[in-house]
């Protein structure tokens, strides 16, 4: 578990928080696979050769790459915010009460 964790409120947070890093690491992996994949395709199958649903093919795994790196930096930004919100529970929860 997080060492973000300091509140009783906090582990369900720390729980999602590590889910969803696990998951951005996953997302980031696959985008770098994609985007390996079209370095290999465009690089390797002559311009005259792409046509149709090759060209299709190969533009696309550039398209999902890019969507799968913005859907990464939108999780990263995500967790951001719920170590935010687990850090003001943690706050109000060490605070003393009058």
């Amino acid at each position: 578990m997080s060492s973000d964790t300091k509140t009783p409120q906090a582990p369900e947070i720390a729980d999602v928080l590590n889910q969803n890093a696990e998951a951005a690491e996953q997302i980031k992996a696959t985008a770098s696979e994609l985007n390996v994949v079209h370095a290999v395709l465009s690089t390797q199958i002559p311009p005259e050769a792409l046509e149709g649903d090759l060209q299709a093919a190969v533009e696309r795994t550039d398209e999902l790459e890019q969507q799968l790196s913005e859907t990464a930096q939108a999780l990263e930004k995500s967790n951001d915010l719920l170590r935010e919100i687990g850090a003001r529970q943690g706050e109000a929860t060490a605070a003393p009460k009058k």
